[in-house]
């Protein structure tokens, strides 16, 4: 249930000769009904977080990028937020690259490469992907519109 629905439930409510302790009580029982927005994390935040929650990862082991992540604003207690209450996979923008001769940069099975085969479909990437290997190729890049 969102803020609204449970508005409109508490308006539709009939508190009429009710104690104040009754009309408190089903209140608290709408309120805590109402749905709590979940923290928005990148991908491979999500990937730290469900490492970390199997005991595989100490904070010693996060990935410089996660590191770089909880420095900015308020990302640490982001990070716990998203660990105790669960959070949602932000859904990040892909994008296309093609060098001026055509060739795609693909990915591979544990990597990406520029393909001759000028047909190829599996070019749609992240921008972290992009820039770990090809930053100069980031030049290239056209965001992908669906």
């Amino acid at each position: 249930m969102n803020i609204e629905e449970a508005k409109e439930l508490v308006d539709s409510s009939w508190f009429f000769g009710k104690s104040t302790g009754d009309i408190k009580a089903e209140v608290k029982v709408i309120i805590d009904q109402i749905d709590q927005q979940k923290p928005e994390v990148p991908q491979f935040v999500a990937e730290c977080l469900e490492e970390d929650k199997k005991g595989n990862l100490v904070p010693s082991q996060y990935t410089n990028e996660v590191f770089e992540w909880m420095k900015e604003d308020n990302n640490a207690f982001v990070y716990l937020d998203a660990w105790v209450n669960g959070y949602t996979v932000k859904k990040e923008k892909l994008y296309t690259v093609d060098l001026p001769n055509g060739q795609p940069l693909v990915r591979g099975i544990n990597t990406l490469y520029f393909s001759q085969n000028l047909a190829t479909e599996n070019v749609k990437l992240t921008e972290f992907e992009i820039r770990k290997d090809f930053d100069w190729a980031w030049q290239f890049a056209k965001e992908v519109t669906e």
